[in-house]
């Protein structure tokens, strides 16, 4: 340990003076410093978030007549004094927002929105941020199944606050009108379910079966499993591949798909890999980009509300190809990113397997920007990274098929409370094995204070009729 200590003292004087000599070779006296690239330490850089969430952009599901939530504003360092800001309804902004993400949104009644204490926020010395009340009130000139905006924006900024860009001093709220589509909303903080149809055999549907003796329905979110990603020969790109049981689906869309959302049930696009050289972690930068405008102007076209990436079955990727590149985890976060950006609207949700979760910031953003939910393998628990935290995760994963992974019993129910987990997964139910799933869903009295209710109902494939259970199951 001396003689290692003694190696790097040396190594220390020889290296600063190197240092000096360098300095002093370059130096010219009498010569103004640039100290331009200074600048930045003495700033005091604000920044706008939802209060709630701490989300730049945030979804906001009106299924009352009012909701309530806060703006913050953050600074990156402590002020000396109080100093302060006010928000606003920032309209001219939604022209910018629509033409970034080639959107068309609508800007939210700005009559139906209010700030408390006129919008005027104050951090305190030694404090670091603020929130001011923020109220939306629900309206009867709104349209629903149709995405509003509300851009708030920073103003009036003391002289100590610096704005570095527009993209700082914007939150942006994306409301929808959920009044009369309320049939999955079981409370704001409920936990809530996630379901992967197997469509090639099942009919989503189905869902439809799992109630509560309250009413409300079991299952938020449904995912058709699955499309797929393929390679284009023709295009020389990666493109969306749909094979004739979910294309079925997404032609009649209205017979099989719209009466889910019509009662709140969110409806997702499936999407793996398919045994060919292109998968969802191993496109590169641009091929991202072009495919998640393509996933997006799916979920558009067939009003479906977001996409669910599973990376598995892709072969090794042609490298001299400008669309893919080495799979990572990196690649599988840039499409997720893209794909955000794309329908900023909708569910961005991942499969937690292979190498599609893992990285926690794209370009400088962090991933509770751009993945909503995160659901893990059969048996185990999907874990945060970055800003997400377990609200945004599956707490356990049920496999129905196989009849294996955890159950959601009363004692995984208080589990799932107790560590703030917002979801719980199961996946290829179907009304042969109606029996043994309800057995294993017993916990959403603990989670709903209803107990779950026997199913009556079921749904033959490729068949919108209601059958009843179980006489017309033969």
């Amino acid at each position: 340990m001396k003689y290692i200590t003694s190696g790097l003292l040396a190594a220390m004087i020889v290296s600063s003076t190197a240092f000096l000599t360098s300095c002093a070779d370059e130096l010219e006296v009498g010569k103004n410093i640039d100290e331009s690239v200074y600048s930045g330490i003495y700033e005091n850089n604000a920044y706008l978030r939802d209060g709630k969430s701490n989300l730049v952009s945030k979804i906001v599901e009106l299924h009352g007549e009012t909701y309530a939530t806060t703006v913050k504003m953050g600074l990156s360092k402590t002020p000396n004094t109080a100093t302060s800001a006010r928000v606003k309804i920032d309209a001219a902004y939604l022209e910018t927002y629509n033409k970034a993400h080639n959107t068309d949104f609508a800007l939210y009644p700005q009559d139906l929105v209010t700030f408390a204490d006129e919008g005027i926020l104050t951090v305190n010395a030694n404090t670091k941020s603020a929130e001011v009340e923020m109220t939306i009130r629900a309206g009867e000139g709104l349209q629903e199944d149709k995405t509003y905006v509300i851009p708030v924006a920073l103003s009036d900024q003391s002289s100590d606050i610096t704005i570095k860009d527009e993209n700082a001093k914007h939150c942006i709220y994306l409301v929808k009108d959920m009044r009369n589509a309320g049939d999955t909303y079981k409370g704001e903080n409920a936990i809530k379910g996630y379901l992967f149809f197997e469509v090639n055999g099942v009919n989503p549907l189905n869902a439809l079966s799992f109630q509560l003796e309250n009413g409300k329905l079991i299952w938020d979110v449904v995912v058709l499993f699955a499309a797929n990603i393929n390679y284009d020969s023709e295009a020389g790109r990666p493109r969306v591949q749909c094979n004739p049981n979910v294309q079925y689906l997404l032609d009649n869309n209205e017979t099989f798909l719209q009466p889910l959302r019509k009662r709140g049930v969110k409806v997702l696009l499936g999407l793996l890999g398919n045994h060919d050289i292109t998968g969802l972690a191993q496109l590169s930068d641009q091929g991202a980009k072009d495919f998640a405008r393509e996933v997006a102007q799916y979920c558009k076209a067939y009003n479906l509300d977001g996409v669910n990436y599973d990376d598995e079955y892709s072969k090794s990727p042609d490298l001299s190809n400008p669309s893919l590149t080495t799979p990572s985890a990196a690649a599988a976060a840039r499409l997720c990113y893209e794909t955000k950006l794309a329908m900023p609207d909708k569910l961005v949700t991942v499969f937690a397997y292979g190498q599609m979760y893992g990285v926690s910031t794209v370009d400088g953003v962090d991933v509770s920007e751009w993945i909503d939910i995160v659901v893990p393998n059969y048996g185990s628990s999907a874990r945060p990274i970055g800003n997400l935290t377990n609200k945004e995760c599956a707490g356990v994963a049920m496999e129905f098929h196989l009849g294996i992974g955890g159950n959601l019993s009363s004692s995984t129910a208080r589990n799932l409370m107790n560590n703030g987990y917002g979801w719980y997964m199961g996946f290829a139910p179907s009304p042969e094995k109606y029996s043994s799933i309800f057995n294993r869903l017993t916990g959403v009295e603990t989670l709903y204070g209803s107990q779950i209710k026997q199913p009556t109902i079921f749904y033959k494939k490729d068949d919108p009729t209601p059958y009843k259970y179980p006489d017309d199951l033969r």
